[in-house]
């Protein structure tokens, strides 16, 4: 049984779409939202695992909402409905993962293909990591009594409490709280250490979603370590195993609260240790105090004080770093280059490099061969 919202503005686009699933009824809780803002709110309190939402929606378009759901929710499967002048936005619904896209107005042969494919990957998540359904139901508590203890009553397992304890987890984090992080944390475990009637694949999920949230506070920790961790989550047999890879995350982010937060060098150590494994990305200074919770006037300048250089520079010098390297030991062209360490436009890495070399990059590669060369 899956969980699947309707997002859009028009009542008999959301009645035609309805009609469509009549032949899904019996595998669908079927929700509504008029809007992309309702839309985002009805995610927020209750477990969604499909979105078919519109593009062009009041409050929050469909873009929007898909980009704020992924935030939280980076398993949702979600299926964009879009006219033909909405081309540009596809291209961003692709960006964001979505697994489909359905020109208007929806062919029923297509959108029931459409929506039969993410209900087979749906399932094939639950066969890859759960083994067998019976077997990991009647083992997965089998180790909890050495987290709840014997007398821990049962929970309801509402999401909407769920939601409510995971924002206040990242609320604890933000103002670095690390006792309150660790009591709603342990909270959130206690609750799901003994509920053995709720469904596993629902605790597997809130729990990667503690995960996230918890990793959000480690900034070095990158997309595939979450990945990785995720996969753990749904893989292991009891509930036990699932606590202590979270309890491990948890002492990492109560480790970095506890370290000074006035002390500067710790702020740059991290933006720092972030621009090193992220410089092809766009590193604007907004981006980079935001992962540190300072206002980025303030970041730049304890930065410039620390480091003896600004932030712009530290990024250009690691970039540069990066395209010697490349440059000397690859035969990769000057224009992939480029893009690999974060420079779109090739002709303007090219200027840089320029400047900081006093020589083109083809010239850098082949001294002796007297080419200026191009960034082609």
């Amino acid at each position: 049984m899956y969980t699947l919202l309707i997002a859009d503005d028009e009542a008999n686009e959301r009645a035609l779409i309805r009609f469509l699933l009549r032949d899904f009824h019996k595998d669908l809780i079927i929700l509504e939202a008029r809007n992309g803002k309702e839309a985002l709110t009805a995610i927020q309190k209750k477990h969604v695992d499909i979105l078919l939402s519109d593009i062009q929606m009041p409050f929050l378009n469909g873009i929007e909402l898909a980009t704020e759901t992924k935030k939280d929710f980076p398993d949702i499967e979600i299926l964009f409905f879009s006219g033909h002048d909405d081309f540009t936005y596809v291209q961003n619904a692709l960006s964001l993962k979505a697994v489909n896209y359905i020109l208007k107005p929806v062919n029923p042969a297509e959108f029931h293909k459409a929506l039969t494919d993410i209900i087979k990957r749906l399932d094939s998540r639950i066969i890859e990591f759960s083994k067998s359904e019976q077997y990991i139901e009647s083992s997965f508590h089998e180790r909890c009594t050495d987290l709840a203890g014997t007398d821990s009553a049962d929970s309801s397992g509402s999401s909407e409490e769920d939601t409510l304890l995971l924002q206040n987890i990242n609320l604890a984090i933000k103002l670095k709280q690390p006792e309150q992080l660790t009591s709603l944390v342990h909270e959130l475990l206690n609750k799901y250490a003994s509920a053995t009637k709720i469904s596993h694949i629902y605790i597997r999920y809130t729990c990667t979603s503690l995960l996230k949230v918890l990793m959000s506070s480690c900034v070095t920790l990158g997309e595939s370590e979450f990945e990785e961790s995720a996969k753990k989550i749904y893989s292991f047999q009891h509930f036990y195993d699932i606590s202590h890879l979270l309890e491990t995350y948890l002492d990492k982010a109560v480790s970095l609260m506890n370290q000074n937060p006035e002390e500067t060098n710790y702020a740059v150590s991290l933006v720092k240790q972030y621009i090193n494994q992220h410089y092809r990305e766009d590193l604007s200074l907004d981006a980079l105090a935001e992962l540190v919770y300072l206002s980025p006037n303030y970041l730049s300048n304890i930065f410039t004080k620390t480091a003896g250089e600004s932030i712009n520079k530290y990024i250009r010098q690691i970039r540069i770093q990066r395209a010697q390297e490349l440059l000397l030991h690859t035969n990769m062209k000057i224009a992939d280059i480029s893009i690999q360490v974060g420079y779109p436009n090739p002709s303007y890495f090219c200027k840089i490099f320029q400047n900081q070399f006093g020589t083109t990059p083809e010239r850098f590669r082949n001294p002796s061969s007297g080419k200026e060369g191009s960034c082609e």
